[in-house]
């Protein structure tokens, strides 16, 4: 498996460089705990990383299962080096003292659980008051889901030489298409504008009110449908300007990268707004419409922008949240665990089952009718989007989208049965159906379930969702074929 092992020793070089570029960070704020916090986490991670690839130069090309057993062992070790800062702010070092704002991270299983929750663009926290963190954990935090909402891989082939190799890891990623014909210049392209989205959205956040610190975090989690808040109050607090500005800033990050670079590079409007687009904005603005109206139906309110902005924030799998949750009805609640679970556009920041493959099966259904009235040997193509498919063709991808589908709830289900086994007795069953969903489509919303005093078992069961969401399910399955010896 010396491909693997290489595979993973250049994946390690992305959190010891994540440490080394926050190390100013700290260095501004005066937080010299946070100075050995990065140089603890970026120096074991470079080592790891260098022996690796060192041992394992000489491996051969990467295969299409390597790859995914590169993606499904590499998300689960990035975090656990992402686990250092926590974990030293909690217990402190040789070098710096424990802080107690912190003291929340002085668990393996919360400072785990917070580390993965980042890297996987979540936003579920342990944490009750993120005001109360030292600065540089805030900047950990929205740092992680930044880079985690593009993928720690995709930002890894930026700077590797283009091959098989890296085409075969890019698609191990849950990514389904590509920009430009070569790996490394999709991958710049999606940097380049992502980069400028986040500052575009860390100046509107600014311009509406959000001082400079809260509005580079948040432009950051926001645009990386991330969800970490650095306030106490989360998006609660926040004024109706910043509510405005964080819903098209969520909304852009749920759009394919495929669609923005066709509408800012090629200014073709009409390829930029095909099938998927318009399914999109028609649950936006459809399911928005129809949360609004049964928050007013279960609650007397009418809260317009508060309601359409939670929409938004399940259907983008953003996760602020801008009302207390532990006090919907069931009803609007599973409403909500619709739009996580379906999620945002394929190739964007979001999780979820993902808007194309619904768009997909709603297709499938008008397919299967034409297939009934067709005579022997007479060919039929159909549409989607740009492509001309015959009804095999087209078939074929439909049951790819099913089955993909069919797995992701299956996991949730499963995921939903074990979670009552953590919670406390009394626990309304919406709200586990809810955690559940938002943990695995990478959401962040809470119902209150997720916290410190989650059993450790809870946290681990929702810590494997999170990954497993993440990864859309068959990299790990790959993972545990092989830990079973089967290839």
């Amino acid at each position: 498996m010396k491909p693997v092992a290489f595979g993973i020793g250049v994946l390690l070089h992305v959190p010891a460089l994540m440490a080394l570029l926050s190390l100013p960070v700290a260095a501004v704020f005066v937080e010299w705990s946070g100075l050995a916090a990065f140089l603890l986490t970026a120096v074991p991670a470079l080592v790891c990383g260098q022996v690796l690839v060192w041992l394992c130069r000489d491996a051969a090309r990467l295969q299409r299962q390597h790859a995914m057993l590169i993606a499904a062992l590499g998300w689960v070790l990035v975090p656990v080096f992402g686990t250092v800062p926590f974990l030293v702010a909690a217990l402190g070092s040789p070098w710096s003292a424990p802080l107690p704002g912190a003291a929340v991270f002085a668990t393996l299983d919360s400072a785990l659980f917070e580390a993965v929750s980042g890297f996987t663009g979540t936003g579920l926290s342990v944490v009750e008051r993120p005001g109360e963190l030292p600065r540089y954990l805030q900047w950990w935090r929205s740092f992680t889901e930044w880079v985690g909402g593009i993928g720690v891989i995709v930002l890894l082939l930026s700077v590797i030489p283009t091959s098989q190799s890296a085409l075969n890891l890019y698609f191990s990623e849950a990514r389904e298409e590509k920009i430009l014909p070569s790996v490394k210049s999709t991958v710049r392209t999606i940097w380049s504008i992502f980069a400028v989205y986040t500052l575009i959205a860390i100046a509107l956040l600014w311009l509406a009110g959000e001082p400079l610190w809260r509005a580079i975090n948040h432009g950051m989690t926001g645009i990386a449908t991330g969800g970490f808040t650095i306030t106490d109050a989360g998006m609660e607090g926040a004024g109706l300007a910043v509510k405005l500005v964080m819903i098209p800033v969520m909304l852009f990050g749920a759009i394919s990268f495929l669609a923005h670079y066709r509408l800012l590079r090629e200014r073709n409007f009409r390829r930029a707004f095909g099938p998927e687009q318009r399914l999109f904005w028609i649950l936006v603005i459809a399911g928005g419409g129809l949360l609004v109206l049964e928050r007013f139906w279960t609650s007397g309110q009418w809260q317009i922008v508060d309601n359409a902005f939670q929409w938004v924030s399940a259907l983008t799998t953003t996760g602020f949240a801008t009302q207390d949750l532990t006090l919907w009805q069931p009803a609007p609640l599973l409403l909500m665990v619709v739009a996580m679970l379906v999620g945002a556009q394929t190739g964007s920041t979001g999780g979820g089952i993902k808007i194309s493959r619904v768009l997909v099966m709603l297709k499938s259904l008008g397919w299967n009718l034409r297939d009934y009235g067709i005579r022997p040997h007479e060919v039929i193509r159909v549409r989607l989007g740009e492509l001309r498919l015959s009804l095999p063709e087209a078939s074929r991808r439909a049951q790819a989208a099913a089955t993909m589908t069919a797995a992701f709830l299956l996991l949730w289900a499963v995921g939903v049965f074990l979670l009552l086994h953590f919670v406390p007795a009394g626990t309304p069953l919406a709200h586990v159906f809810f955690e559940a969903a938002s943990a695995q489509s990478n959401v962040g919303l809470s119902t209150g379930i997720t916290q410190a005093g989650l059993p450790a078992g809870g946290k681990l069961l929702l810590i494997v969702l999170m990954i497993t969401g993440r990864l859309e399910i068959f990299p790990v399955m790959v993972l545990v074929a092989w830990f079973l010896g089967r290839r």
